[in-house]
């Protein structure tokens, strides 16, 4: 007789299915496409081991071990992430400007970054999968909804008591991202948790302060790679034209705006989580 599967563990098969299924077809060829929904893929096994870590809290390996090769290309994989961020900004603040050297110079650091990661991608063994498989299918067996409940809520209080670290007002940068990554992972907690028949911890409209914030934090994360980037590549170059110190200073004064815009979201969202 087959054992009934959880809600939870099915929700984590199917995301399990599908990177499978993506890893395959980037070891034949490699789209940034498909990285992307990887890298998604990845991101939802890395927070349903943190949500299991806090059933079995006595069990450290579960959040260190049993995703460490994966973290490994996780972050391969967020670095074509800010790749296609950084090539997507400059694609829209260009213009009808020319900008020969630094399109040179995205094209190839395109070229040797994706074959780093297709490189990776290929060198993993398939055991690392089954690991992952089996050792997430053990842990979650047995499990109840009120466990579930228990779990989700403490992870969903540790990443809002992370963000609520500082005093309330303007935010520094690696605040912003602090927040940027805590909003992802409540707000990926809490569709686990609609998606298995629990009630999510924050109302609508804290959901849709979320999701307004999130926004401006995308547009901002987006800016500030680019700038990071342009940056380095005048760093690399010391006799660059004016056009590449006016776009630099564009994109510092549209970094600038963007973060006041995310500390008053924040300030507003801030009393109610």
């Amino acid at each position: 007789m087959f054992e009934k599967v959880s809600p939870l563990f099915q929700l984590f098969e199917k995301q399990y299915r599908e990177a499978r299924s993506l890893t395959d077809a980037l070891g034949k060829s490699f789209r940034s496409k498909k990285a992307l929904e990887l890298e998604e893929k990845l991101i939802f096994v890395d927070v349903y081991l943190h949500i299991l870590n806090k059933i079995h809290f006595k069990e450290e390996r579960l959040k260190f071990e049993s995703f460490s090769e994966f973290r490994i290309l996780l972050k391969a994989l967020k670095r074509v992430h800010h790749y296609k961020l950084v090539s997507r900004t400059f694609d829209e603040e260009k213009g009808k400007v020319a900008y020969s050297l630094y399109e040179a110079f995205l094209i190839a650091e395109k070229r040797d970054l994706y074959k780093d990661v297709f490189e990776l991608i290929i060198s993993r063994s398939p055991d690392i999968w089954e690991s992952l498989y089996a050792t997430a299918y053990g842990y979650s067996r047995g499990i109840k909804p009120l466990t579930v409940e228990t779990a989700t809520r403490k992870l969903i209080d540790e990443e809002v008591e992370y963000m609520h670290i500082g005093e309330k007002g303007t935010l520094e940068s690696q605040n912003m991202r602090d927040i940027k990554e805590g909003l992802q992972v409540i707000t990926l907690v809490e569709n686990i948790k609609i998606a298995v028949g629990l009630n999510p911890v924050f109302t609508t409209d804290v959901h849709e302060n979320m999701r307004q914030l999130l926004k401006v934090l995308g547009k901002w994360n987006q800016t500030s790679l680019f700038a990071q980037h342009l940056n380095y590549f005048l760093s690399e170059n010391e006799e660059v034209s004016n056009k590449y110190l006016e776009l630099a200073k564009r994109m510092k004064a549209k970094k600038k705006r963007l973060a006041l815009e995310v500390t008053s979201l924040w300030n507003k969202l801030f009393p109610k989580m």
